[in-house]
């Protein structure tokens, strides 16, 4: 929190035309000033600012107010992130109240620090040194065919083949090798010994809401590495799963244009701002997450999703429509029957064709369901009712019950099958959603994947226990270890093991504790066990649990949480259904039910997993 006196020495000293003019283009006019709307496309200057009054009016878009009013509205800050861009702006030192708040932004403040010198290296890299000119800018500029004014706007770099020499240089900097260790930029093994995480490859920083550097992708030029991209360890400061590469790039003209494009890769961004469209983002390499899709809505709700091509491509535009439609965007989807991409339509074609371009194969989600369907299946009538069922059940997404009514109508249009039909199997799809929590029988095969998945958490805690349980990790408000971490959440959760082998461990791990020789039970050696995904294979690396095992702790606790709650929300709905036949007050098993929900939901967002 910020003292009640700083927040008004703050608001004393800032001045609105100066805060504004870094946004907007300022003309005096009279006592006032005047710019084009940040808002909307207008040629007629209709934005206002009196200095005076200390206030803001866009007649375009209807929004005004203060200083922090257009903070709040223009970049998407909170009110105290306003105040300590102000703070910072007018070089005002923040007085906390709360210090455990200064202090972990403090820590926050060195991640942001060691991100930026790495930016800057980066940079030099690329411009200034013979092996940047000859490989990183070369690559960019022959081969990707970015100009100078590009590579600068997105401030991408360079990093050298060497094994250590950003580490080495930010240690001269007077950067500590933990901290440089925490941004993500550094492998820190035993014996003290270190390598810089990105070599050999082209840099892309990945910039937060207000321009600050918090992460880096990673392209490899070299045609012998397997890993194409690899990205930034998660951190405090870089969350890949909450991040959008470009927003910060594109929310201006994001909202002028009041739709934004969304593509899968770095290149697809750069490629598209250079070819004029500039209301583009990308997930980062990653699958889209709800935390992103919410992230656009911020600045709008309607979204065309341009997605390679190919059939992976295809396969996540189909995974991100329902996810899209639950959160009440207005989704177009771009068909590109010949497997093309972003980056090479957007060189095929100029500025205004690539305009026409979009126009013409951008599709809502039941015209481009179909033509997947005409493209891969044809007239095979099984595959069809399928794409009928799937059709439908993504129209049962959607809360708008005129929206809801107008793609239906779509749907009859396009399938050439009855509006009726459709609204009946709609309706049998909504009772079957609707009978899942209260009348329809759990299936024993539901139990059955549960309880593998929970048993599968239950190995893994054991092993880590016994592999890293007295390794320190950081919370942020106290040190702990891997087992105490783990004893935390089960007594506070009230958890017990499924599987009584490992509750057996777990409980003679804790008469262990008491009598203080736990460290007997762990193993020495540091075996690994974890299995790598398919993103090797797409060219992405997947870091071990040592790498950041503060994350993997909470990942894995969380995902434990979340499945045994829900193990016990089934248990509570069979109760439920097992007096439905009698004459007894239900009503305490719906309580139960909704709080057990409630705390799962919870799980689920910490999880940022909402699917």
């Amino acid at each position: 929190m910020i003292s009640k006196e700083t927040i008004k020495k703050i608001l004393s000293v800032s001045c609105i035309e100066d805060v504004i003019g870094d946004f907007i283009e300022l003309k005096k006019s009279g006592l006032n000033y005047r710019g084009l709307s940040p808002f909307s496309n207008e040629k007629t200057p209709s934005l206002i600012v009196s200095p005076i009054k200390k206030i803001w009016k866009d007649f375009s878009s209807g929004k005004g107010g203060n200083i922090i009013t257009f903070l709040i509205e223009h970049e998407h800050f909170t009110y105290e992130e306003s105040l300590r861009f102000l703070a910072k702006k007018y070089d005002i030192k923040i007085d906390h109240i709360d210090k455990k708040h200064k202090k972990e932004e403090e820590e926050y403040e060195k991640l942001y620090l060691i991100q930026d010198y790495a930016k800057r290296f980066f940079i030099y890299q690329l411009h200034s040194t013979k092996e940047g000119n000859k490989n990183g800018l070369n690559y960019l500029i022959q081969k990707r065919g970015f100009d100078i004014r590009i590579i600068q706007k997105f401030e991408l770099g360079y990093a050298p083949i060497s094994w250590n020499r950003l580490t080495k240089t930010a240690l001269k900097e007077g950067f500590k090798i933990q901290d440089i260790k925490k941004s993500g930029v550094t492998i820190l093994k035993k014996y003290n010994h270190f390598f810089d995480c990105f070599r050999q490859r082209v840099m892309f920083p990945i910039h937060n809401l207000s321009g600050r550097v918090i992460g880096f992708g990673g392209r490899n030029i070299d045609s012998r590495h397997s890993i194409k991209y690899i990205n930034s360890s998660e951190s405090n400061i870089f969350q890949k799963s909450k991040i959008l590469y470009g927003l910060f790039q594109a929310k201006i003209n994001i909202l002028k244009e009041n739709f934004c494009y969304l593509v899968e890769g770095y290149t697809d961004v750069i490629s598209l701002h250079q070819s004029g469209i500039k209301n583009v983002v990308s997930s980062s390499g990653i699958s889209l997450t709800v935390d992103q899709v919410l992230l656009i809505k911020k600045f709008t709700k309607n979204i065309v999703l341009f997605y390679d091509g190919d059939r992976s491509g295809i396969k996540a535009s189909l995974r991100g429509i329902n996810m899209m439609l639950e959160q009440e965007m207005n989704l177009r989807i771009l068909f590109i029957s010949n497997g093309e991409d972003p980056d090479l339509i957007s060189k095929k074609y100029s500025f205004s064709q690539l305009k026409d371009f979009v126009a013409k194969n951008s599709y809502n989600f039941v015209s481009f369901k179909q033509k997947i369907y005409e493209r891969f299946h044809k007239d095979d009538p099984i595959k069809k009712s399928f794409l009928v069922k799937n059709i439908l059940n993504s129209i049962s997404k959607i809360s708008n019950v005129i929206q809801k009514e107008l793609y239906l109508q779509e749907a009859s249009k396009v399938l050439n099958i009855r509006q009726e039909v459709l609204i009946s199997e709609l309706k049998r799809i909504n009772e079957n959603k609707a009978q899942k929590f209260s009348t329809v029988k759990v299936s024993p095969t539901f139990f059955s994947k549960k309880r593998n998945t929970i048993l599968i958490i239950e190995n893994k805690l054991i092993q880590l226990i016994l592999n890293h349980g007295n390794k320190i990790i950081k919370k942020k408000e106290y040190n702990t270890t891997v087992l105490e971490e783990i004893l935390r959440i089960f007594k506070c959760r009230n958890l017990r093991f499924s599987l009584k082998k490992n509750q057996e461990i777990f409980d003679k791990i804790c008469l262990l504790r008491k009598k203080k020789d736990s460290s007997n039970f762990f193993y020495k050696e540091n075996t690994k066990f974890y299995f790598l995904s398919k993103w090797d294979r797409k060219g992405i690396q997947v870091s071990s649990q040592e790498d950041h095992m503060n994350q993997y702790i909470s990942d894995i606790l969380l995902r434990y949480q979340s499945l045994y709650i829900s193990k016990l929300i089934q248990k509570e709905i069979i109760h439920y259904q097992n007096y439905l036949s009698k004459d007894k007050n239900r009503e305490v098993f719906i309580k139960k039910i909704i709080h057990l929900t409630n705390i799962k939901n919870e799980l689920h967002k910490k999880l940022h997993r909402y699917v």
